[in-house]
């Protein structure tokens, strides 16, 4: 028997093909069962829009089979459906956060030059969309709380990146490579084994020294994908250098560390602090900066951290966005 997952129709357009079979949900008594509405390869006019909003129907339903279908249907269509003002803040970011996180889970399933590519045009278009849109900023940091795993980390912490970022004045072109660079950050994780990746227990020193290969690792993936990086290959390589120099893999510190990898270094350690981990609970975010302040310092530019905690004051998930 067929899985159906919702998708809401305010991801829909109108006079477009979906590609994936979408279906309605009706109940009858007791009795549920799902009835095709829409043929894939069939165009989603907006009459079929319009007698689903007259009935109050906000959602249809794709067969789970067609998830990755509808996925990238999201991300072919993605400049349309976030300029639509029809669709509330918090539905344009829910779209954007899960087109985002199977796009990286695609890149880490298949690291090949063109999900590389695919990433890095995606970057661009997000960047886009929190240029855009006041409420993105809000919306963005809100949805990053949940389970770790290493797609959806490398989503959080380009969104946070990005935000934080665009706070302290980089320009749209710096921003764009930054939110690349940070998507592709753990991209050399890819050719580590995943018994390591996912154990639950305490690393042995063998284990973790194969972990510290993931930043040159990840400068191997970016090469074989022959596309002109630059802020992305800085990101990638130095996103575990510290500050005083016990980072890895070069054990740079202070100034030659570039910003965008010292950025890319505290997103980083704050997002894995307030996520679920498979050995660890989450963190409230305070606490999280307290203990990056007060037993991390050293892996920090200080004035860095600063600014960051300062940044993230107004976005506190507890209170309600500035209007």
């Amino acid at each position: 028997m067929a899985e159906y997952l919702p998708v809401d129709l305010s991801s829909l357009k109108t006079d477009t093909k979906v590609g994936c079979d979408l279906y309605l949900l009706v109940k009858s008594g007791a009795d549920s069962r799902y009835i095709l509405y829409c043929r894939g390869d069939a165009i989603f006019e907006s009459n079929k829009r319009e007698m689903l909003l007259g009935k109050n129907i906000s959602r249809l339903f794709i067969t789970k089979e067609d998830q990755q279908k509808y996925y990238e249907y999201l991300e072919n269509n993605f400049q349309s459906i976030i300029s639509d003002t029809s669709i509330s803040p918090g539905e344009r970011t829910k779209i954007v956060h899960s087109a985002a996180t199977n796009l990286v889970k695609d890149l880490f399933n298949d690291p090949r030059s063109g999900n590389v590519e695919r990433t890095k045009t995606f970057a661009y278009n997000m960047v886009d969309y929190v240029l855009k849109d006041n409420d993105a900023a809000h919306s963005l940091l809100k949805i990053a709380v949940h389970e770790y795993y290493t797609y959806t980390h490398s989503v959080n912490v380009a969104a946070v990146g990005t935000l934080f970022a665009k706070s302290i004045g980089f320009k749209n072109e710096d921003l764009r490579e930054l939110c690349s660079g940070i998507l592709l950050h753990d991209v050399g994780k890819t050719r580590i084994s995943t018994d390591i990746l996912n154990k639950k227990g305490k690393l042995t020193k063998e284990e973790f020294d194969e972990i510290k290969k993931h930043p040159e690792l990840g400068i191997e993936v970016l090469d074989e994908a022959d596309i002109e990086f630059k802020e992305e290959r800085i990101i990638t390589i130095q996103h575990h250098e510290n500050d005083d120099g016990t980072g890895y893999p070069h054990g740079l510190k202070k100034d030659e560390i570039h910003l965008s990898g010292k950025i890319a270094r505290i997103i980083d350690v704050y997002d894995a602090l307030t996520t679920k981990r498979t050995y660890a609970d989450a963190v409230r975010p305070f606490a999280a900066l307290v203990e990056m302040k007060e037993k991390m310092s050293n892996c920090f530019d200080n004035e860095l951290l600063m600014e960051f905690i300062r940044f993230l004051g107004p976005y506190d998930p507890r209170k309600k966005p500035r209007q």
